[in-house]
């Protein structure tokens, strides 16, 4: 007889009779279940904490209100002789002259030319006109009560408050000599170009100009940057002559390249200028001589080191990136195989090729900057083949930045050459998703202009940006911004106390549930033309704000929750 093996402790025995056997379970089952469980609880969260960055490809429709005649702006920029000599002038400026929180605008135009006959001059006619903003989207002409009617061949203007009064100051670019104008309070301005020493050459044609700190002494700097300059003994009328049959565009036979000036402001309303410009010497490769026909100068942080850097934008030379060293001094940012990546815009400006920026906790107005000509990209890169009015607005209040394009372009013959290139053209507003497209125009605001400054402010009070446009040789456009998304909102204006007060390189980090957004406070600088400084974050479809970190120029860190949305916080350095 076989002996039979007792049960085993690891294994059962048969069930008893009559009792049906139990289904066996894999051991491992409950922990494949548990793990389950857990991950799909996971993704949930990491989806509600961190969504993916790419966004929904439906474009919203742009949906601007004209309302030029509603509010008041009657602004028409000339240059006294039709056709004009240049067809670059039109510029225009966002600042609260006097105070009451409300932007207002000041507007630049030209003049006649000295070479004009008596009969041509136009008389009474200020080359600079001021809005005064009355609210609610109306203005009103105070030019003559503010002191500001004077004749000049403007160009553009950069607002700063120079000497520390807590008002904006006021420069103006000129073909000839510049002008500074000091807001002395209670709505009254006063020419100082002679006693600043800012002026600059009177055969100078200046375009762009920014203020900004540049040696860290707590006074606000200038730079200027200069289109061209004429020979002194050659008359102004002779050398458009030369650069090709009298246009500004032509060969620069007429006109010699001319490098920026820069001015340290050494306090009681007086400027030194900086020998050597302070590093900003831009060598145009081909001819040895120094970069001709400067647009723009705008002031950002490309490396995120709390120092705002410069770049420069040409008519016809490629564009250069000066990277602030802190001393009062620039270094050009130079592209290499092996160049380590300056913080998020390595990129920035290599050739004419400008890399965009991906990383989420970096500012995004460089990336918006680089598209701010055209909405034409490959390969990551937008291509500039247009450089002339351009402003940056969050329009969908989701935290991204766009870019309103005026379109125009600076010659008026260029469909001739170029097929579907006008020199009048509609304005566009320009998204980014996965590239830099135009949204469908709502009404009928869009109609082809000689777009030149373009800025954008709140000016109705209403929290989104409305939107300004200068033409050459034609009216003011003023478009009310109407889209309505209902998604929240912050805007936010920084009072520095232990550095210049407009607080130029602060760091602003808004923390909400889904991101960080990230922004410099920096004037906001285009073609011949300045926008409102204030910070504006659109929050999408957050609708708490954690925390804002502000890293103030004097290195200080500050971090506050504010207690309520869809309202403007004025921010003092503690």
């Amino acid at each position: 007889m076989t002996p039979t093996a007792p049960p085993s402790r690891d294994r059962p025995g048969p069930a008893p009779a009559g009792v049906p056997a139990a289904a066996a379970v894999p051991p491992l089952l409950p922990v494949i279940l548990t793990l389950v469980v857990a991950a799909i609880l996971l993704s949930v969260v990491f989806a509600r904490l961190f969504p993916s960055a790419a966004r929904s490809q439906a474009l919203p429709a742009a949906r601007f209100t004209d309302i030029t005649v509603a509010s008041g702006v009657r602004f028409v920029q000339h240059n006294g002789l039709q056709p004009s000599p240049t067809t670059l002038g039109g510029g225009v400026a966002v600042l609260d002259y006097d105070g009451d929180g409300r932007p207002d605008l000041l507007f630049v135009g030209g003049t006649r030319w000295p070479w004009e006959d008596d009969l041509a001059k136009h008389v009474g006619e200020s080359s600079l006109v001021l809005y005064h903003n009355e609210g609610g989207g109306r203005f009103n002409d105070v030019t003559a009560s503010a002191g500001l009617t004077v004749e000049l061949q403007g160009m553009g203007a950069a607002v700063g408050d120079f000497d520390n009064d807590g008002l904006p100051d006021v420069f103006v670019t000129c073909v000839g000599t510049n002008h500074l104008f000091h807001n002395r309070g209670h709505g009254q301005f006063e020419d100082v170009t002679e006693q600043a020493g800012v002026g600059g050459a009177d055969n100078s044609w200046s375009t762009g100009a920014t203020w900004i700190d540049i040696d860290n002494d707590g006074r606000l700097d200038l730079v200027v940057a200069h289109y061209a300059r004429w020979p002194e003994e050659v008359p102004l009328a002779m050398a458009f002559s030369i650069a090709d049959l009298g246009r500004s565009y032509g060969a620069p036979a007429g006109f010699i390249a001319a490098l920026p000036s820069v001015y340290r402001n050494v306090g009681h309303g007086r400027f030194v200028p900086v020998p050597g410009a302070a590093g900003l010497r831009t060598i145009d490769r081909v001819t040895g001589l120094p970069a001709a026909k400067a647009l723009a100068v705008t002031p950002l942080d490309a490396n995120g080191d709390g120092k705002l850097d410069l770049l420069f934008t040409y008519h016809t030379a490629e564009n250069a990136l000066f990277l602030n060293q802190g001393d009062g001094t620039f270094r050009p940012w130079v592209a290499g195989p092996n160049a380590r990546n300056e913080g998020v815009s390595a990129g920035v400006a290599t050739a004419s090729l400008l890399a965009l920026a991906s990383r989420p906790d970096v500012d995004e107005r460089l990336a918006a900057w680089q598209a701010a000509s055209g909405p034409r990209a490959r390969d990551g890169f937008v291509h500039l083949d247009g450089k002339l009015g351009a402003a940056l607005l969050d329009y969908e209040f989701d935290g991204h930045l766009a870019v309103f394009a005026g379109g125009g372009r600076a010659e008026p013959d260029t469909n001739k050459f170029e097929g579907g290139r006008d020199f009048a053209a509609p304005p566009r507003l320009l998204l980014h998703r996965n590239d830099w497209l135009p949204a469908p125009v709502a009404g009928r605001w869009s109609q082809p202009v000689v777009a030149r400054g373009i800025a954008v402010a709140d000016l109705d009070g209403d929290g989104d940006d409305d939107v300004v446009i200068v033409q050459h040789g034609g009216p003011a456009i003023v478009l009310r911004n109407d889209q309505h998304s209902g998604l929240p909102w912050l805007r936010l204006q920084l009072i520095a106390t232990r550095s210049q007060p407009e607080a130029g390189g602060a760091r602003v980090e808004l923390h909400t549930p889904r991101r960080i957004q990230v922004q410099t406070v920096a004037p906001a600088m285009g073609f011949l033309a300045q926008s409102e400084s204030v910070l504006t974050f659109g929050l999408g479809e957050d609708a708490r704000v954690r925390k804002i970190v502000i890293r103030w120029p004097s290195g200080q860190r500050q971090e506050l929750r504010p207690t309520g949305l869809n309202r403007t916080l004025v921010i003092r350095e503690p």
